[in-house]
């Protein structure tokens, strides 16, 4: 590594910590496990401002317990249950609530919103109740929506549906789903485009199939080198109506979803997620190799790393270091995808960006 002088390699430190400093649009990202999206409310009242102000009311109650269920280790859930707390305690909590989609009418007001909690108020109720808080998140997964057998044009459009007005993707691990026309067996070779640009590593294909009053969603899970079998979720029909339909669909994606988050969850708990630091050299011949490894850092802080330092800077390469949870092999998965190499060197850890 050729060394700069003294006074620019201080000035290029000190422009490339700044560079990787967390932006606002990044801690936003993070700080995104603490809000809940898609809350569904369908509220009555004798007026439209009392509806209103009841739907909102029943949005931050439905969205305390959904993010309790998201930060908490299952077992933990189910022996003290979700703390009860009265409404000047939520009220406290709660950052603010934020219209999705709304209809009102005279007396009725059907909504989905998305109810942004406080991290710090949140975190300190559930330590207070006994249970851990796991707020990590991990790499995005791309969920294709699927169907089998005859299922009915509009039952295939809603199965959809569900999945992109859910708010799985501030789960952690954020969900995201696929483009129309990403579909069919589940494949890597069908799924891999979309799955790249969502920065995601795998692809769930969840094919839809109803039989008279049962609907069930087949789950396998694809990736570049293997097909995982999660099995199946499912739920009862109670009517045929658009309703009955939705909440049975609702209920299969959240049974998925909640397959994959425990699974996560789980690993945090016994340690399969624990924190590690690590320091690498930055390799790099010109100026836009540099950037592409800063932005592909910057990207990962959003899922995997955190507390990016700069150690030294020279022309040809700069010594960093960072806070990553998970194992090497997943870290250098999610910088892959971003377009730079993690790798084992002479000298230890080095970071390339790919290409020229």
């Amino acid at each position: 590594m050729q060394a700069t002088p003294l006074a620019a390699l201080a000035a290029f430190a000190f422009a490339a910590l700044c560079a990787l400093a967390p932006s606002p649009a990044s801690a936003q990202a993070r700080d995104n496990v603490y809000a809940v999206a898609g809350v569904h409310v369908d509220e009555t009242a004798a007026n439209a401002a009392a509806a209103q102000q009841a739907g909102f009311a029943a949005a931050q109650r439905l969205g305390f317990e959904r993010l309790v269920r998201r930060l908490s280790v299952p077992d933990e859930l189910a022996a003290r249950g979700v703390p009860q707390i009265d409404s000047a305690q939520l009220e406290r909590l709660v950052l603010s609530v934020d219209v999705e989609e709304e209809r009102r009418s005279a007396t009725r007001y059907i909504g989905r919103l998305t109810v942004r909690f406080d991290p710090t108020g949140v975190r300190t109720l559930l330590r207070g109740q006994g249970l851990a808080v796991v707020d990590t998140r991990t790499s995005p997964v791309l969920v294709v929506p699927a169907t089998a057998g005859d299922v009915a044009p509009e039952t295939a459009a809603l199965w959809r549906q569900v999945w992109v007005e859910g708010g799985f993707g501030d789960e952690l691990v954020p969900l995201t789903t696929a483009p129309d026309g990403v579909g069919g067996a589940p494949a890597w070779d069908a799924a891999a485009g979309a799955a790249q640009a969502a920065s995601a590593a795998s692809a769930l294909f969840a094919t839809l199939r109803v039989q008279g009053s049962t609907a069930t969603a087949a789950l396998v899970e694809v990736d570049a080198n293997a097909r995982r079998d999660r099995g199946e979720v499912t739920a009862r029909l109670t009517g045929n109506d658009a309703a009955a339909v939705r909440a049975a669909l609702s209920s299969l994606a959240e049974q998925a979803s909640a397959r994959l988050q425990n699974e996560w969850k789980a690993r945090i708990a016994t340690g399969g997620g624990q924190r590690a630091r690590i320091s690498a050299s930055a390799l790099y011949a010109n100026q836009g190799q540099w950037e592409r490894i800063k932005q592909a850092l910057e990207g990962a802080a959003q899922t995997l790393i955190s507390e990016i330092r700069i150690e030294a800077v020279g022309r040809e390469g700069a010594l960093v270091s960072f806070s990553f949870v998970g194992d090497p092999a997943q870290l250098s998965s999610d910088l892959s995808r971003r377009g730079v190499r993690l790798a084992q060197g002479a000298n230890g850890w080095e970071l390339r960006a790919n290409g020229r």
